[in-house]
């Protein structure tokens, strides 16, 4: 936990000194994945890898008009190395179904990662389903974070108006939600100068 807090802090940190350097959420994905693997915690030998990208849920989903379940995916995940490393794992076949496989690895971390770079965009319709993810108790997630950046011309109001309405939003999933660590991070540090108030629902 305090590997993958300080590896946000770092990214945070790039994001708002040059916003430009990041042009999606790939982009992000990858600065955290550099900073946890160069954090003392990743360099120790776990006999495994502990930080997967796009990791599958153990729950699968319905999309709206779809007549077959599929699995969902976090953007990235830390799983026990433990779980990982223990036989009844190590035994399964690589052609194991996942049904068989998931049940046996604890996802310590699973994260989310959301960028707002158009304030028509239906809040609701992008966040849900990456809170949902991560959330359903089926999925067991050990500790869930959901990182949102904003890229917008705070200069006009009605980005601003945006932003507020973003930030409002997400403050009602953290009650639902009391686990879920929210953060929401302006690219102009001038817009919310104290750099606390970027956790919505979380003090790293």
């Amino acid at each position: 936990m305090e590997a993958m807090d300080r590896a946000i802090a770092h990214l945070v940190a790039d994001v708002q000194a040059q916003p430009a350097k990041f042009w999606n959420e790939r982009d992000m994905h990858w600065y955290l994945f550099h900073y946890l693997k160069q954090d003392p915690v990743f360099l120790k030998d776990y006999g495994t890898e502990p930080i997967r990208a796009e990791f599958p849920t153990r729950a699968t989903y319905r999309e709206k008009g779809q007549k077959a379940f599929s699995r969902g995916h976090y953007d990235l995940v830390v799983l026990d190395p433990t779980s990982v490393t223990a036989r009844v794992v190590r035994e399964l076949p690589p052609w194991a179904d996942w049904d068989v496989y998931l049940p046996h690895v604890q996802v310590v971390i699973a994260v989310e990662v959301k960028t707002w770079v158009n304030r028509s965009t239906d809040i609701g319709g992008r966040a849900d389903w990456d809170i949902e993810k991560l959330t359903d108790p089926q999925n067991a997630v050990g500790n869930a974070y959901f990182l949102n950046f904003v890229q917008l011309d705070f200069r006009d109001q009605h980005m601003r108006d945006f932003y507020r309405g973003l930030r409002e939003y997400l403050m009602q999933k953290a009650t639902c939600h009391p686990g879920l660590r929210i953060l929401c991070v302006p690219h102009d540090r001038n817009t919310q100068p104290d750099s606390s108030d970027n956790w919505i629902s979380y003090r790293a």
